[in-house]
């Protein structure tokens, strides 16, 4: 028994030997692998910002405002020197008369008339009144006359329209119409119309084209201007 358990002992020492160095190193890679983790689970250090310097620029000097130049006032003029009043002399000391003795003297006889020639006076002409002239009355006969050449002059400016003689258009239209004493016409318009436009405007044509005289001395005295009433007739025989 004791030859068998001799040789025995040197293995279980050996195989301890490898057990001890097994577990040295299991050990050691533990406390590495603890290092490692607590190495690696630790915050990484923040890195310092750099310090930045930036230059400021300098504002621009502003150049105060130039004021304009102080002008100076003129001088002012000396007033006038007015004149110091001298006094008024005071008047002299009047003396009393002194006393006249009478002078006889002898009286210059009368110098004698002197006759002048009479001049003839004629006698003083009388005033002769002038003969005033009478006012100027207006004249009947020479108003027809002047109307009735109005009415020769719009009669001969009359044209019957072609249209409307071929339409068989027929009538008669009242036109009143005013002149001036020069024969200018103011202004014209219908006061009857014939019931035809183109007859209506054919009579105002007439009107209008005509020419007309200046008003006589003695019709319509005082007045500026007249009214004339004047009917055209336009019928087919015409």
């Amino acid at each position: 028994m004791v030859a068998m358990s001799i040789p025995a002992l040197p293995l279980i020492y050996v195989k301890r030997e490898s057990v001890a160095q097994m577990g040295t190193m299991l050990l050691g890679l533990l406390m590495a692998y603890g290092v490692t983790h607590m190495a690696m689970r630790r915050d990484p250090p923040v890195p310092a910002e750099p310090i930045r310097i930036s230059l400021v620029e300098p504002p621009p000097q502003v150049e105060p405002p130039k004021l304009p130049p102080l002008v100076e006032p003129p001088p002012r003029a000396a007033p006038p020197k007015q004149p110091i009043p001298l006094p008024k002399p005071s008047p002299p000391l009047r003396q009393p008369p002194a006393a006249v003795t009478p002078v006889a003297t002898t009286p210059s006889p009368a110098p004698a008339p002197v006759s002048l020639p009479e001049l003839p006076v004629a006698p003083l002409a009388k005033a002769i009144p002038e003969k005033a002239e009478a006012p100027l009355r207006s004249n009947g006969a020479a108003e027809g006359r002047f109307t009735q050449d109005v009415r020769t002059r719009i009669e001969q400016k009359k044209v019957y329209p072609d249209t409307a003689r071929d339409l068989g258009m027929s009538g008669s239209v009242d036109i009143v119409y005013v002149l001036d004493r020069a024969g200018k016409l103011i202004k014209a318009e219908i006061a009857v119309s014939s019931g035809y436009p183109l007859l209506d405007q054919a009579a105002a044509r007439a009107v209008r084209s005509a020419s007309y005289s200046a008003f006589p001395e003695d019709a319509w005295v005082g007045e500026t201007q007249k009214k004339f009433r004047t009917k055209l007739v336009f019928t087919i025989t015409d």
